[in-house]
């Protein structure tokens, strides 16, 4: 008989995992836990209209302070006094000095000959020699003229006083009846003759001094005129010979030595470097913003010196407008045409709210923002007041604290809830 093996067999109480219903406890917790987590994440994901990540934008906090509106402006220093140099006068040229050369006042730069100018001035001083003579003649005829009037006027004077004195003789002896009626009537006649005479001697010096005159005042004038006339070119001839305005240094030499040049031609520039200002490049877009008179800042070489916009060019050209801006006190060691960056201040605002300025501006179109709250971006209706190089104005739609997005919305696609993503 075969033996089982039930007496081999051993009955052993059964144990109790704790380890295992720990774990599935915890397990059972967190699945919980992130089911509660997940519910308001998952329901207000289903809220949003787009998913954008938090690393492709920029954020500030709206403020309240003061702030100044403003734009900055590329711009390049230029002298204030920069005359050109012109032929007065068509010629050779020869040249005193070359470009970059300093210069003082008055300091020759350069001559111009000109045959036909010199022959123009000794043709005028050979006429005005002659118009000298003449004038010189016509005073000597004048004075021999008047002389030989009023001495038949003095003849006329000398013949009424005999004619008086034969006629007071003359009614002496009528009385008396020495001479008869006759002769006493020749005498009144001769009398009458004589006071014509002197009266119109009198009458024709005074027309022949007045006509003397007037032609003399002609022969006068026309001396005078040729005298200026003279003058004219001798200051023409002596400009042939061209001096410095001022001291400072020479620009450009646009003409060779013993160069052939015609009248009104440019022969070189000079530049003044004591007094230079900036011309600003102002966008076409801003420049009806601008007046004469702002405020302005130049900043060379990581400084800064106040200055002030005192000229704007009625002219766009390249869809800019020039402007010139003064320095209240001239910088040192300033070049010709140095590059600078101007800051233009159109005006000072006191207690406004503001906020970093970002490409939001332009890409919301100065209307709409994106206000962070609780993770979400959701769509603000805004509007912009003044604006500055680092910072804008907002004048309606948030308030202080406010956190917005100050980048590009393009992202966004004009969404009205976009949730932010790690």
């Amino acid at each position: 008989m075969i033996r089982d093996t039930q007496g081999q067999d051993k009955q052993v109480a059964p144990r109790r995992n704790g380890k295992k219903w720990l774990l599935l406890a915890s397990g059972l917790l967190a699945t919980t836990a992130l089911t509660a987590y997940s519910v308001p994440k998952f329901s207000q994901l289903l809220s949003t209209d787009l998913v954008v990540s938090q690393s492709v934008i920029q954020t500030a906090i709206v403020e309240r302070g003061d702030m100044l509106e403003d734009i900055r402006v590329e711009g390049k220093t230029l002298a204030a006094i920069n005359p050109a140099v012109y032929a007065i006068a068509p010629g050779t040229v020869t040249l005193h000095v070359k470009a970059g050369d300093k210069i003082n006042k008055g300091q020759d730069l350069l001559s111009i000959n000109s045959p036909e100018l010199r022959n123009q001035l000794l043709q005028e001083q050979a006429t005005l020699a002659r118009l000298e003579t003449e004038f010189n003649r016509q005073k000597i005829t004048t004075e021999q003229r008047l002389l030989d009037t009023q001495q038949r006027a003095e003849l006329t004077r000398v013949d009424l006083e005999a004619a008086s004195s034969a006629m007071e003789r003359a009614n002496a002896s009528i009385k008396k009846q020495i001479i008869s009626k006759l002769e006493l009537e020749e005498k009144i006649v001769a009398l009458k003759r004589a006071e014509l005479n002197k009266k119109h001697a009198i009458e024709a010096l005074d027309l022949e001094q007045k006509s003397l005159n007037f032609e003399l005042k002609i022969a006068e004038l026309a001396l005078t005129r040729q005298q200026h006339l003279t003058q004219e070119l001798e200051r023409q001839v002596a400009a042939l010979t061209i001096q410095s305005p001022l001291s400072g240094i020479v620009g450009t030499v646009n003409v060779q030595q013993k160069q052939h040049v015609q009248r009104d031609a440019e022969l070189m520039s000079l530049v003044d470097l004591s007094e230079l200002e900036v011309e600003a490049f102002i966008p076409e877009n801003l420049a009806d913003e601008l007046a004469i008179g702002l405020a302005a800042n130049i900043q060379i070489n990581q400084q800064t010196y106040p200055a002030t916009l005192v000229a704007i060019s009625p002219e766009v050209e390249q869809g800019r407008v020039a402007g010139r801006i003064r320095f209240d006190q001239q910088p040192e060691k300033l070049r010709q045409n140095q590059r600078v960056s101007a800051q233009l201040i159109l005006s000072q605002k006191q207690d406004v709210l503001k906020i970093k300025r970002g490409a939001f501006v332009e890409t919301g179109a100065g209307k709409i923002a994106y206000l962070i709250n609780e993770g979400q971006a959701q769509r603000q209706s805004i509007s912009i007041g003044a604006k500055s190089i680092h910072e804008v104005e907002l004048t309606s739609g948030v308030k202080a604290g406010d956190k917005l997005i100050i980048s590009s919305l393009a992202a966004f696609q004009n969404q009205q809830n976009v949730m932010l993503s790690n």
